[in-house]
């Protein structure tokens, strides 16, 4: 059983619950600790119910509700060695890049390093013994040992961040523009379906968009690219709400 609890996804903040066999993994702590812990109430949750802890990285849209949260949660946390320090998170555990880890019993991660423009940025292949997922977000491109990587995987989320022709001409300072559209700053539209295309491919069914852009991106039109470029594939494409309550039921 995969289920996704996507509690925050977007440019204001980041967080997921992912039950994976009765595992439950959070991924980024960019959400309050109210916002936390009403996501999990609703659907049944508590603090203590966390298997473990990953952090991308050290951005606030991914972190600031860390510090109050982790005087909350027991479960290990686990990051880039980067991050850790960066975050002087002396209680995080560190992931080693491509190194298969257990992070709770019957679950492996493998930290996928990201280009972004923030030391220490990873992604993550989430395995246990009925599931692969992968997560990417916060990345300006994906290597083909990236891409290699996750081909098989059951299910994939993905970041499908700006419409490029809506970043060109919005309001963001030239600055701006050129640091989301380098190699270093987020995936566009059709940078992330041709991505999903390819994995598609390769056996992914599932697929989830994620840190779509308020200003420079629509819903319709992330969505609309991918299923354009996915057409006649056997892909199965949502799009994550900026914040929810709501279990999504992968399979």
């Amino acid at each position: 059983m995969l289920q996704l609890l996507p509690i925050a996804s977007g440019s204001t903040g980041n967080c997921m619950l992912v039950d994976l066999d009765g595992h439950r993994i959070l991924i980024d702590l960019g959400v309050t600790a109210k916002a936390l812990s009403t996501a999990l109430n609703t659907n049944g949750y508590g603090w203590d119910d966390i298997d473990a802890v990953l952090i991308t990285h050290s951005h606030s849209d991914h972190v600031k509700g860390l510090d109050v949260c982790m005087k909350r949660i027991a479960a290990p946390v686990y990051t880039s060695g980067t991050t850790r320090d960066t975050l002087m998170l002396d209680r995080a555990l560190i992931l080693p890049y491509t190194e298969k880890v257990e992070i709770t019993p019957g679950v492996q991660v493998t930290a996928i390093r990201t280009s972004h423009d923030c030391a220490g940025s990873i992604g993550f292949l989430i395995e246990s013994a009925g599931c692969r997922l992968g997560y990417l977000t916060d990345l300006g491109v994906i290597p083909e040992s990236t891409m290699a990587l996750l081909f098989g995987c059951d299910c994939i989320v993905i970041e499908s961040n700006h419409d490029e022709e809506m970043l060109r001409c919005g309001r963001y300072p030239v600055y701006l523009k050129r640091r989301i559209l380098s190699d270093h700053g987020h995936l566009s539209n059709t940078d992330a379906s041709a991505a999903i295309a390819r994995f598609a491919e390769h056996g992914t069914k599932h697929f989830f968009l994620a840190h779509l852009s308020r200003e420079n991106n629509l819903p319709s039109l992330a969505l609309d690219c991918a299923r354009k470029a996915t057409a006649g594939m056997d892909a199965v494409i949502q799009v994550l709400p900026v914040s929810g309550t709501e279990i999504l039921t992968v399979y």
